[in-house]
């Protein structure tokens, strides 16, 4: 049986979100139940301590997988130190969009004879345009940690830069959540370091 549990039911404090590095389509991930798999991340996002995440529960979302809509669970944990939930949303996701990261990137590289890029052309198109409302922000918080930041910065410009600097969509967005605590469409609370109580 899967346990769901909405925040604030066993008394954890918040909820803090990282990326799970994975070779794994949706679809495998799906096939394999690999949520069941997913191991802890050695430390705690948010207070640092090594070997104090225990396993809590799953929360379910969608991802898509070419031109098909899937539901996947995400593995979350709790830390025994912080109290905060920390779920570990695997790479092929982005934060809070139903359209998968290899799709995204496609579609933001203009590769427009793929399938699946077809197929979400219009919701593509409306994460670019969050994309680009976020910039401003967003390059407030990376600075020139991708390459120099031009005087008139657009879109396109970071997103070649983004490429180049990390390779693929999935690990700058690793990189983005880790090391700046914001993703390409907006800087959420979820990964955001929380206050530590003494108590």
């Amino acid at each position: 049986m899967v346990e769901v549990f909405k925040e604030g039911q066993l008394g954890y404090r918040s909820l803090m979100q990282t990326i799970l590095k994975t070779s794994l389509t949706p679809e495998q991930y799906v096939e394999q139940d690999h949520h069941k798999q997913v191991k802890p991340p050695e430390n705690c996002p948010n207070c640092s301590q090594a070997h104090t995440l225990e396993a809590l529960a799953y929360y379910r979302r969608y991802a898509t997988w070419l031109t098909s809509v899937l539901l996947i669970w995400v593995r979350r944990f709790l830390c025994r130190k912080c109290q905060v939930s920390v779920s570990c949303l695997p790479c092929f996701a982005q934060p809070y969009r139903a359209i998968n990261t290899a799709t995204i990137s496609a579609g933001f590289s203009g590769q427009t004879q793929k399938r699946e890029v077809q197929h979400w052309g219009t919701v593509i198109k409306v994460y670019w345009r969050r994309f680009e409302s976020h910039l401003p922000q967003l390059l407030g918080r990376v600075g020139n940690a991708f390459g120099p930041v031009p005087l008139q910065p657009t879109a396109k410009g970071f997103w070649e830069q983004l490429l180049g600097h990390c390779g693929d969509l999935a690990n700058a967005t690793g990189q983005l959540v880790q090391e700046f605590h914001t993703c390409l469409f907006g800087t959420y609370r979820c990964h955001q370091r929380r206050a530590l109580h003494t108590e």
